[in-house]
């Protein structure tokens, strides 16, 4: 069976091949489309460009390197990948020019390279996607797999156990869960059960080979801590220590220091007042025309709900907005009108609420193009946490209010990463709104605007 660090080897010498052969098509089909389909007046032969393409060959892979895109690195969107890959095209793409400006004495041809800049993109992308997809399969089939034993409680660790029993993609398999109740009746530690805790991991890890141990951290044991490092470091095992982002209101770290002793100060990073002005500015631009240029086809699916069964082709609803503030939410209707009258329940999938139509709705997220009047409205924006009702807000520990501190928003984090309305999946979503925040700004919204736009029509809704 292949090792974990031989198939990531693997995987990094695949990515390079396919970055080059990406280019060397990008390149002859650039040739082709510049002077066969589009027949100019001068003909300049391939052999022209041999130097140029040796340069952007060279440019591509270093800015690549040094980019970490033939690294495994953590994503915040899964498309950054895409634009990092859209950047460093540009970025290459300049320095074709910029090599032909100093060394070419005669006129160049433009448009070639920018179709060879253009066309590498696509290339490289649809490769690098095509290559994941092989190497999850191979992963499905635990090649190139680690051990992983995972020590702690708590929704982290539910939530750590159930990602890496869905996705063998990732690259882990689960060995053993060891979830420790360390707090009596009484609300102390207790460290009769620390010690168990810690034999326990012990003993396991010196009768069975483990590659990684993954512990969630929420209680301050460091002399056992210790010892599970110096084993770790003893038996060539990785660990990482996940701090219970459940259990606390996570914040954006500052690092400073007094008198040279490092400090870590929590502290919370919102959008500036003219980052939230451009922000409002970019909604009303997106949302107006879009309201103008889908409103026949948003007055064709209102129709068809109406055919399709009784009741209002709308559906309103009251939600929670930013800073608790309620607000009417609108949706095209996808459920019965009975529904409306039920207790409020995460929608699955083949609900037997769901209408015919509504079905298709949900699919590609046509029921929530109303939502686009709540953004001229301001009640809404088109980039942020999904808006709940007040029955689940209500039932918010404190870290997950942290929703309430921006407005709402058509599309997400959560929903461009495949986090849906699932009941399963609350804790995940939240999880992902709570990173938005944290993390928010324009560039971050354009980002998931793009991804809604490539994935809305491929993944099945329900929220």
């Amino acid at each position: 069976m292949i090792s974990n660090t031989a198939f990531r080897r693997i995987f990094v010498i695949d990515r390079v091949i396919s970055d080059v052969i990406s280019l060397v098509i990008a390149f002859y089909l650039a040739h082709f489309i510049r002077y066969t389909v589009q027949e100019p007046l001068f003909y300049r032969p391939l052999s022209e460009y041999y130097d140029n393409f040796a340069v952007g060959l060279v440019a591509w892979i270093l800015l690549f390197i040094r980019s970490t895109l033939y690294k495994h690195k953590a994503q915040l969107c899964k498309f950054d990948q895409f634009f990092s890959i859209l950047g460093n095209g540009v970025l290459a793409t300049l320095t074709i020019f910029t090599y032909m400006a100093l060394v070419k004495e005669s006129e160049y041809a433009r448009l070639t390279i920018i179709y060879f800049g253009a066309l590498g993109v696509v290339f490289i992308s649809i490769g690098r996607f095509s290559i994941r997809k092989i190497h999850n399969k191979f992963r499905r089939m635990g090649y190139g797999v680690k051990n992983v034993l995972l020590v702690g409680s708590g929704k982290s660790g539910d939530m750590l156990e159930n990602k890496i029993k869905n996705h063998p993609e990732l690259g882990y398999r689960l060995v053993k869960v060891i979830k420790p109740e360390v707090v009596n009746e009484n609300g102390q530690v207790s460290t009769e059960k620390i010690n168990k805790l810690f034999d326990e991991t012990f003993s396991f890890v010196e009768k069975n080979r483990v590659d990684d141990i993954i512990y969630i951290h929420s209680r301050g044991y460091k002399e056992d801590i210790m010892k599970l490092l110096y084993l770790c470091e003893d038996k060539k095992i990785v660990l990482t220590i996940v701090p219970n982002l459940f259990e606390i209101m996570t914040k954006q770290l500052d690092f400073t220091d007094i008198g040279n002793i490092p400090l870590i100060k929590l502290k919370e990073k919102p959008l500036k007042k003219w980052q939230e002005f451009f922000k409002r500015i970019i909604d009303l631009a997106l949302a107006i025309p879009g309201v103008i240029v889908l409103l026949p086809f948003m007055v064709l699916v209102w129709v068809l709900i109406k055919i399709d069964s009784q009741g209002p082709g709308l559906f309103s609803q009251e939600r929670i907005g930013k800073g608790g503030k309620p607000f009417i939410m609108y949706k095209f209707r996808s459920m019965q009108v009975y529904a409306a009258s039920l207790p409020p329940t995460r929608t699955q999938a083949n609900d037997p609420r769901m209408t015919m139509i509504g079905k298709y709705l949900r699919k590609y997220s046509i029921d929530e193009l109303p939502q686009l009047f709540n953004v001229i409205k301001g009640d809404m924006t088109l980039v942020g946490p999904r808006p709940e009702t007040a029955l689940y807000v209500d039932q918010y520990t404190s870290w997950q209010r942290r929703r309430l501190e921006t407005k709402p928003g058509v599309t997400g984090l959560a929903q461009v990463n495949g986090v849906r309305g699932n009941i399963d999946s609350v804790d995940e979503r939240v999880m992902y709104d709570v990173e938005y925040i944290e993390n928010q700004s324009i560039t971050l919204d354009a980002k998931i605007l793009f991804a809604t736009l490539l994935v809305f029509p491929f993944q099945t809704k329900a929220e």
